[in-house]
C-alpha cells in the first residue's frame, strides 16, 4: 500500500509533466520543422540562467530529458546552411541530452556550446550550475499524419 507521501510525490511529478506538455504545446509559433531528422525544434533558447536542477523543478525530469535535443541533432543543424543561422547555432550555449553513460551516472549534465569558429560538447558539468547565456530549447517528433 502506498503511503500518502508517496502518492503526493507521484501526483506532483505528474503535475510537472502536464505543465511541461502545456508549455511546449502553447508555444507553437516558435517551432521549426526539420524533416531530414523527423523533428521539430524550437527556434530560440529560453529559460536562460537556470540550472538543470531548476529546469527539472519546472518541467519534471522525465519530460525535460525527453524534450532536450541531442548533440548529434544540433551538430547536424549547425553543419546545415539551411538551419545554422535560423537557429543561431554560431552563438549558442544550451543544455542537451546527456548521452555519456559514465557522466550520467556521476550526475553530470551535457552542454552544447558553439561560436563562429568552433563547437563543443561538454559532458562534465554538475546539474546545479547555471549561466546567464545557458538556456534550453526543446525538440519533438514530427506528427505523423495517417
Amino acid at each position: 500500500m502506498k503511503t500518502i507521501n508517496k502518492q503526493i510525490e507521484e501526483t506532483e511529478n505528474k503535475l510537472k509533466e502536464l505543465k511541461s506538455k502545456k508549455i511546449i504545446e502553447d508555444n507553437n509559433s516558435n517551432w521549426i520543422r526539420i524533416s531530414e531528422l523527423g523533428i521539430e525544434i524550437q527556434g530560440s533558447i529560453h529559460d536562460k540562467n537556470k540550472s538543470y536542477d531548476e529546469l527539472v523543478e519546472i518541467y519534471g525530469k522525465e519530460s525535460l530529458e525527453k524534450s532536450l535535443p541531442t548533440y548529434a541533432q544540433l551538430q547536424f543543424l549547425r553543419n546545415s546552411k539551411k538551419y545554422v543561422k535560423k537557429l543561431n547555432l554560431t552563438d549558442t550555449y544550451e543544455l542537451v541530452k546527456q548521452e555519456d553513460t559514465i557522466s550520467r551516472k556521476n550526475g553530470y549534465v551535457a552542454r552544447f556550446c558553439a561560436g563562429s569558429g568552433y563547437c563543443d560538447l561538454i559532458c562534465y558539468w554538475v546539474s546545479d550550475d547555471s549561466g546567464s547565456d545557458l538556456g534550453v530549447r526543446f525538440v519533438r517528433e514530427l506528427k505523423k499524419w495517417v
